[in-house]
Order: C-alpha cells, then structure tokens, then sequence
C-alpha cells in the first residue's frame, strides 16, 4: 500500500484566523487522498495485513491469487476450474480422494473400496468395487472387459462366446478342461501339454442335422462340422430328419435306426452278440439248411 503524501497538521501561529485556514485545507487534503486510496484499493497495493475482519467488508468481486484457510464453512461454493492434483474430503467412516483423473474411496481402515480413474497408458477408463480386505470383486473397463469374482444371476445372458476358465490360463492353453460355447457350438476342451484338443462337441449342419462328437480322434483325417472339429476314432452320434446313427469315425463299426421302416441297420467288419459271431452264425445255418434240402 503506497504511504500517504499529506504531510503533518501546520503548527499552529496564535493568529486564530489564519491557523484555522492552515487545519482546513490540511484536512482537505488529507480526504482527498484517502478517498482516492480507498477507491482503488486491491490485491496489488495490499501486501500485508495483521487481521481483516469480515463483517468489515462489503464486495462483491474479490481476486486472491493465494490463499491459505484453516476453517472455510459455506452453503454455496461455486467454481470454475479445480486442480485436482490432491483433494481429500475425509469423515469418520473413511475418507475419499481426488487426485488427477482419479477418483478413490477407502474405509476407515485405509483400504480401497471404490475407484474410478482414466489410465492414460491403456487410455481407457476403468471402474473397480473392493471387498472389506481391499481385494477387487467387481472391474470393468471402457472397452467393455469385465471380471467379476463373485455370482453373476441374470434372468437373461445374451454373449457371441463363453470360455470356462480365466482369460490368462485361456490364452495361455494351460485352462485344464472347460467348456467352451460359441455361435459354431457347445464344446468341452482340454489344455494338456500345451495342446488343447476337444473332447466333447455339440454342433447343428447347416442341414438341421444335430451332432454330438465324443473325445478327440486320433489326429487322422479330419472332420468339421460348423466348428467342432474332430478326426478319426472319434465317436459320433447324428441325428438326422429321418434318422439316427451312431459310430466310430473313419471306422465301419456304426448302427443306423430309421424311423419310417422301424429297421436298425448295424455296419462293421463283424457283428458280435454275447461273443457269437452273429453272420458266421446266420452263414451256418443257410449252410445246414442247404444241406438238409440237397438230402431231400
């Protein structure tokens, strides 16, 4: 604040008149400049201040580059633009922070129990719930990945694909067996090795006709059907419109039921029944039959 230019009242003469002109227009003076002082009193001209009492001040815009408050109560706090670098709002139930683009909220114990941040990194936004020890239960980001570790109860799950087991261990092949369901199918895998083979599939042709393929095959001569993929020695059952088989793949073994004509047609090298060669049999008795007509 500048120092006034007034100078000291004049000493007064003993001459009444003349000492009375002397105070007057030294007070004049002085008026005028502390009107003048006042009028444009702001944070540039203001450097220090033992106290300031509010109730002594009327304004209505006030500019203050920095301020330091120990207490500040208020019903209506309007702003602009807040740095977020740190901002902690704490009660007696736990505390939460700003800081960033980061929002978290912990418990009395200082464990994280909510956050909502951007990752500048991976650029993407990120929603997280924590259990009572801080552990994450609920995560999902805003490309739409989600991991919950609790129960998921839905009335209606509508998903393109369904893997049975974490999504590391998934795209690591180490996800030991787990079922696997996607437009192409129902399927049972297992990771072995570093090999993931199927051994179960659940598939529809593009005929309507239904499959259901057991273990893997033997790797000879592979089979698709709308992607359940399987090889010889594979066991198979189909259900067509008017039939049903069943057998080993790539092998003659299979038994067919027709549904019109009721007949069960069984293929293979040798039909066994309790252990008796069923057309060795049929074979003998044509043969005994044959002979006992030539005696005739």
């Amino acid at each position: 604040m500048p120092n006034l230019t007034t100078p000291i009242p004049p000493k007064l003469t003993g001459d009444t008149g003349r000492d009375i002109r002397a105070v007057k227009e030294w007070g004049t003076a002085l008026v005028d400049e502390l009107s003048y002082l006042f009028q444009n009193l702001d944070a540039g001209n203001v450097s220090e201040a033992a106290a300031v009492k509010a109730e002594n001040i009327d304004t209505n815009n006030a500019k203050i580059s920095n301020a330091q408050i120990g207490a500040l109560t208020a019903d209506k706090l309007t702003a602009g633009t807040v740095d977020t670098a740190k901002v902690s709002v704490r009660d007696n139930s736990g505390k939460m922070e700003i800081s960033g683009s980061k929002l978290i909220i912990r418990d009395r114990g200082e464990r994280t129990r909510f956050l909502a941040a951007y990752d500048k990194d991976t650029q993407k936004f990120q929603f997280m719930l924590c259990d009572a020890q801080g552990i994450p239960t609920v995560s999902i980001n805003s490309s739409g990945e989600a991991v919950f570790s609790g129960t998921v109860e839905s009335s209606a799950i509508y998903a393109s694909t369904i893997v049975g087991t974490n999504s590391q261990n998934y795209t690591d092949q180490t996800g030991g067996v787990f079922a696997l369901m996607d437009p192409t199918g129902i399927k049972m895998m297992q990771d072995e090795n570093g090999v993931r083979k199927q051994k179960l599939g659940m598939s529809v042709g593009d005929n309507g006709t239904a499959y259901l393929v057991l273990g893997a095959g033997n790797g000879e001569g592979s089979h698709s059907i709308n992607g359940v993929v399987y090889t010889n020695g594979a066991f198979k059952i189909e259900k067509a419109e008017n039939y049903a088989n069943m057998g080993l793949v790539g092998y003659s073994p299979f038994i067919t039921f027709w549904e019109e004509s009721g007949e069960i047609w069984v293929t293979g090298q040798r039909v066994m029944l309790n252990g008796i060669d069923i057309e060795a049999k049929i074979n003998k008795i044509e043969n005994d039959i044959a002979a006992l007509a030539a005696k005739a």
